[in-house]
């Protein structure tokens, strides 16, 4: 729906009230009701309130020697308008009222406008819209009876090109959002033994909900066109989710008792690979200590006597001791999930602003 509040200005020749001024004592113009002069009959083809002729019965007419009438009519247009919130909101939207003289056919009365279609210059601004540009257009409602005859009525077109002022909405719908995904990667950074591990992203996952749903309700709502910014939302939403999944999986890890290097399974040594990997992306310190479980898991285990050089054992850095827990796996693995979750997290949030910018941009209306 569109709302704006003006006035119509509309003007005809009537050759009934032609008259001469020096017959009627130098009188130029006069003013009459509008039931004592003829008028066109005007329907706004696309209003939203009650649909019917254009009318102000306490507004009297002035028509001057010349037979010109003027009449300004007041009114609060309500008309129905395509929205396309796709780029919401970075979006720009057009709206038009649309005249049609539905009581004389165009070859009877015929529809025309002034030099200044839409006169702007008392126009007031809007805290939420910005008028772009205007364009009027004239054209024809072609009816097609029964028995297949057409009729052709006169229409004219008043477009209104608006922007969205987008302050409001950056500081209080994106900010926010792009904020609270960035305490969801914050998750893995928390230490283990705080406790508070779990807590705290159920935390920020119950903000985050909250928070789009007062987004989502600002949201125009429509089903012809998907919004860029609800398909983010709806992203994070499910990211979060992910986060709250990788939490309790982590924790199960962090508190599984033994060490690693204790089991034969082949499910443990494609953690402790994955693993490698994981420590090589974060630079961790960790790496020396998975390499030398990897490779005692790799040896055959055989009895074997340490040899010596005088008194002291001869020691080898890859055959000794190295026992990697459980806790350690999940500090690693923690660390990994940070690093991924905040770039996923920054290609996210930068991929769906410059979408709505640069799509705002380049779409033409």
């Amino acid at each position: 729906m569109f709302t704006v509040a003006g006035w119509m200005t509309l003007e005809w020749e009537d050759e009934r009230l032609i008259w001469n001024p020096d017959d009627k004592d130098d009188i130029e113009s006069a003013f009459a009701p509008p039931d004592k002069i003829w008028k066109p009959e005007l329907v706004i083809d696309n209003s939203l309130e009650e649909l019917g002729v254009i009318s102000l019965d306490n507004l009297n007419l002035r028509y001057d020697s010349n037979g010109v009438v003027e009449w300004e009519p007041p009114k609060l247009f309500k008309v129905h308008c395509q929205v396309d919130i796709t780029y919401y909101p970075y979006d720009q939207q057009k709206c038009a009222i649309i005249i049609v003289g539905w009581g004389y056919l165009k070859t009877e009365v015929d529809l025309a406008f002034q030099d200044k279609a839409i006169n702007l210059d008392d126009i007031e601004a809007h805290g939420e819209w910005i008028v772009t540009k205007t364009e009027s257009i004239s054209s024809e409602l072609t009816e097609t009876q029964a028995d297949g005859t057409t009729r052709v009525f006169p229409q004219l077109e008043f477009w209104i090109y608006i922007k969205r002022r987008t302050a409001f909405y950056n500081l209080n719908v994106i900010m926010p959002v792009v904020v609270t995904t960035f305490l969801v990667a914050f998750t893995f950074i928390v230490p283990f033994e705080s406790g508070e591990k779990l807590s705290y992203i159920l935390t920020v996952f119950l903000s985050l909900a909250v928070l789009l749903t007062i987004t989502a309700d600002s949201l125009p709502p429509t089903s012809i066109t998907v919004s860029v910014l609800g398909m983010y939302l709806g992203i994070v939403t499910v990211l979060a989710a992910v986060g709250i999944l990788m939490t309790i999986m982590l924790w199960m890890v962090y508190n599984t008792e033994g060490d690693v290097n204790q089991s034969k399974s082949g499910s443990e040594g494609c953690v402790l690979h994955f693993l490698k990997f994981a420590a090589c992306c974060i630079c961790s310190s960790k790496r020396r200590l998975i390499n030398r479980v990897l490779r005692r898991r790799g040896k055959p285990s055989t009895a074997q006597v340490a040899p010596t050089k005088g008194n002291q054992p001869v020691t080898d850095s890859f055959d000794e001791e190295a026992d990697m827990t459980w806790k350690e796996v999940a500090i690693v693995l923690d660390r990994f999930v940070f690093v991924v979750f905040l770039a996923v997290t920054i290609f996210m949030n930068v991929g769906c602003l410059v979408g709505l910018m640069v799509g705002a941009d380049q779409k033409k209306l």
